[in-house]
């Protein structure tokens, strides 16, 4: 399909009808470029929003329901998204239809709750796209050969549309999400991290795999597969990072290129400071060694420092880096 582009909306771009028109201003203006689209969205907000996942979830007991049906309730967050986006844009003179992981034509392995994708029949879609409509389809999910629904894993849209793009040979997928793009450390935490703009797809990779949580890595393997380009932006501004084959991001021995976070369980958060031969870096070294963080486990490897701490510790140990590093 020529001119094909994906669009992938997160759940908190869609909580608002405010929100749902920023969405229907980024797609007026691809089709003022001719690009044929398909969009992929998430279920709507987080833990406490009536149609999250998490929210959907603390309805049932896990021991009183098999795992096919634990798939059939946490799947219909993103189908409740894909029917209300619809609804919104064909309300506003778009040609919109909402599709289900199934009626996607998603196959995935046989894991109700941890599957991956397979294989994808696109003839609906494709029948679709040449009407004129735009398919908006349900995230983080497919179904088996023999027809049961199944998940795949959290933050699973991402890979729904990396997938996609990877197999219709889309020019492009835009992932909208709630921060403007990747950054050196979570802008949650300190407010002077700043956005990645371009990053190859293996650094990228590396950043996801190190707890980076603005994009999953399977999604980031997906588009490696074809070379399709991944923007990641958010609706609430300009700033983007680009993920493809090369980087302006061209690290020197021992520099430091972002610093990641990640649970390690109730009471300790793992920080990863990320970047190039960082064994070379003895400055880096020197602040490790010397200042009191309540650093409780210390792994070197070449191109990465994991640090385990006190959750109460993180804040001040990800300043102390990324003010004095990134």
């Amino acid at each position: 399909m020529n001119n094909l582009k994906v669009l992938k909306f997160g759940g908190t771009s869609l909580r608002t009808r405010y929100d749902k028109e920023k969405i229907r201003k980024v797609i007026a203006k691809e089709h003022e470029k001719e690009n044929n689209l398909l969009i992929v969205v998430s279920a709507i907000g987080r833990l406490g929003d009536p149609y999250s996942t998490d929210t959907l979830l603390r309805h049932i007991k896990y021991s009183d329901i098999s795992t096919r049906e634990v798939a059939l309730i946490s799947s219909c967050g993103e189908v409740i998204s894909s029917v209300i986006l619809s609804s919104f844009l064909n309300e506003h003179g778009f040609k919109a239809i909402a599709l289900t992981g199934r009626e996607a034509g998603i196959i995935t392995s046989n894991s109700h709750l941890d599957s991956h994708i397979i294989n994808i029949d696109g003839k609906k879609i494709e029948n679709l796209l040449s009407k004129g409509y735009i398919p908006i389809i349900s995230g983080f999910q497919g179904n088996t050969k023999d027809g049961d629904i199944t998940l795949l894993s959290r933050g699973g849209s991402d890979v729904t549309a990396a997938a996609l793009s990877s197999f219709f040979n889309a020019n492009q997928l835009d992932i909208y999400t709630d921060v403007p793009g990747i950054m050196t450390t979570d802008p949650k935490i300190l407010q002077s991290a700043k956005t990645l703009k371009s990053l190859d797809y293996n650094l990228a990779l590396k950043i996801a795999n190190s707890g980076g949580k603005v994009i999953h890595p399977e999604a980031i393997r997906w588009a490696k597969k074809n070379n399709v380009i991944i923007k990641i932006k958010t609706l609430k501004g300009e700033k983007e990072t680009t993920i493809g084959q090369h980087s302006d991001t061209n690290l020197k021995p021992g520099e430091i290129v972002c610093i990641t976070t990640n649970d390690m369980d109730a009471i300790r958060q793992k920080v990863t400071i990320i970047g190039k031969d960082l064994n070379k870096n003895k400055e880096l070294h020197s602040y490790i060694l010397y200042y009191d963080m309540n650093i409780q486990s210390l792994s070197f490897f070449q191109d990465k420092v994991e640090l385990i701490l006190p959750k109460n510790s993180v804040n001040k140990c990800l300043k102390l880096f990324h003010d004095n590093f990134t």
